[in-house]
């Protein structure tokens, strides 16, 4: 059983409650440096390899912290794939990669784990320049299919051996709009190439904050693949088999095409990533590899040029009870005791958080003032749009990993006479740049920017590091920029922001207190 976890010794026997400890030994993780230690293990040694490696994840960021249950919920897909595909010959991106803790232990960086995220240790994402099975680096989101189309294209131009490239995406960077840029092109141009949707319900972080729409996820996409999941039962391997003519020549499909079709149809209604042109496969359960191996093997022996969007379905924080319960699923954690899940924080700072004083700020003027709204982009938890959604839900607006969309959409609210707070980490407002220029400063619009995260950040490194923001946002016209140097600057700075109509503004403070 891939999601067993075991009571620490001396204990009152099994049970399912803590303390939760792994594997006192992992005889198959010892035996496995690359992917290509993998190649000879049997079904029952691939399902061991994956249990192992779980609890190496979760005993290695207990030390460290990190990016906790992305990883823990794409860990038997990981092992699937390093099965099935050959690295670093054929290219598998993650997106966003902070899900690659598992893909990093498996190509030979076991022994730098305890290293993660800190100076001169290992990256949290991938990263090129640190091992050659790395195909790209991800920090930000929704990069992955672009990358994998013209990964594709050029294995074609180029006449290599093989052509696997297979585009991981998930943790709500499907809501990102390059990636139906890259879907449209990719359906259009008929690139050999497999996108796995890892479909675990998260878009925004906390998902679940109060806003405009709810509670649930930011982005009608998320509803309609849970749509789909309920609609259809999982695909295991025999299902799949039935449908996989349609990859194949089309002189072997025409016999069973309408049938097939009208099928299909019926069971799913069709399906939105059909139409963009690509062979839809799923929704496949995502921690059996039982089923997900033999269709990947299936997809990777296939020889047709269609894009595949194969619909894998996760649980984030799998296989470890305390991830699974928590509100955030343990998304990102500090150090923390793997017996209990209960993370060890530093003392709390006599002074609030930069970012907690902006929020209540931005209420205290929201209190007065009922034009002003909040929007951010997947990030409530760490721009404050939670604590001003958990007052004013109805003026929260959060749209998902779509920087673009956020600071437009607020430009089209200061038409109307409301004044928008587009609250964005720096690093992720690059993103919105000609949004910025065209849609906001051009025009003279009262937008207020407000840029979290300015200045170095830490841990995670330079991919969210907020540089440039100065530089990028100095050299734009009718642009007024902010920089408290403390606490009581940065209250009079939303003040003064929620007062000036006369053109656009940035906020601009660091991480932290």
């Amino acid at each position: 059983n891939t999601n067993t976890f075991v009571k620490a010794e001396g204990t009152n026997g099994g049970g399912s409650g803590p303390p939760f400890s792994g594997p006192a030994v992992k005889p198959i993780l010892d035996s496995v440096k690359y992917p290509s230690d993998m190649k000879n293990l049997d079904m029952r040694q691939l399902k061991q390899l994956a249990n192992e490696l779980r609890w190496e994840v979760l005993e290695s960021v207990s030390k460290t912290g990190g990016h906790l249950s992305s990883s823990l919920g794409v860990n038997e897909l990981t092992v699937a794939l390093h099965y099935v595909f050959d690295m670093p010959e054929d290219d598998i991106i993650w997106d966003v990669s902070h899900q690659c803790y598992p893909h990093k232990i498996l190509t030979g960086r076991r022994d730098r784990m305890s290293t993660l995220r800190q100076s001169g240790g290992i990256s949290g994402f991938c990263k090129r320049k640190e091992s050659e099975y790395d195909s790209f680096g991800a920090g930000h989101s929704s990069t992955s299919i672009s990358v994998a189309q013209g990964m594709s294209i050029g294995k074609s131009i180029l006449n290599k051996r093989q052509n696997n490239c297979i585009a991981v995406i998930g943790d709500g960077a499907i809501t990102g709009g390059m990636a139906y840029e890259a879907m449209n092109s990719a359906g259009y141009l008929k690139n050999r190439m497999i996108v796995i949707l890892n479909d675990n319900g998260q878009v925004s972080l906390p998902t679940g904050t109060p806003s405009a729409g709810g509670i649930v996820p930011a982005s009608q996409l998320s509803t309609y693949t849970s749509n789909l999941l309920v609609s259809k039962p999982f695909q295991d391997f025999r299902m799949f088999a039935k449908n996989f003519n349609k990859l194949l020549p089309e002189g072997v499909q025409d016999v069973n095409k309408r049938i097939d079709e009208y099928a299909r149809g019926i069971v799913a209604g069709g399906t939105l990533f059909e139409e963009l042109g690509f062979f839809y496969v799923g929704p496949v359960d995502g921690h059996d590899l039982d089923n997900l191996i033999p269709i990947l093997e299936k997809l990777r022996d296939s020889p047709s040029t269609k894009p595949v969007l194969l619909h894998v379905k996760t649980t984030k924080g799998y296989g470890y009870p305390p991830a699974e319960q928590a509100s955030d699923r343990m998304h990102g954690v500090a150090k923390f005791n793997l017996g209990t899940g209960k993370q060890i924080k530093s003392k709390k700072p006599i002074a609030p958080s930069l970012t907690s004083i902006f929020a209540n700020a931005l209420i205290d003027a929201a209190t007065e003032d009922r034009s002003i709204v909040g929007i951010t982009a997947a990030m409530p938890g760490g721009t404050g749009m939670d604590i001003f959604g958990r007052r004013f839900p109805k003026r929260t607006f959060d749209v998902g990993i779509a920087e673009q969309h956020a600071v437009t959409m607020g430009a089209g609210m200061a038409c109307e006479g409301l004044k928008p707070f587009v609250c964005i980490y720096s690093t992720f407002m690059q993103r919105g740049y000609d949004q910025v220029v065209h849609d906001v400063a051009i025009q003279n619009l009262p937008v207020r920017m407000v840029l979290d995260r300015a200045g170095l950040v830490g841990n995670d490194g330079p991919t969210h590091h907020g540089c440039y923001d100065l530089s990028y946002m100095g050299c734009i016209p009718n642009l007024i920029i902010m920089a408290p140097s403390d606490e009581v600057e940065l209250r009079n700075m939303v003040a003064t922001q929620a007062a000036f109509n006369d053109g656009p503004t940035v906020l601009r403070y660091p991480r932290g207190t």
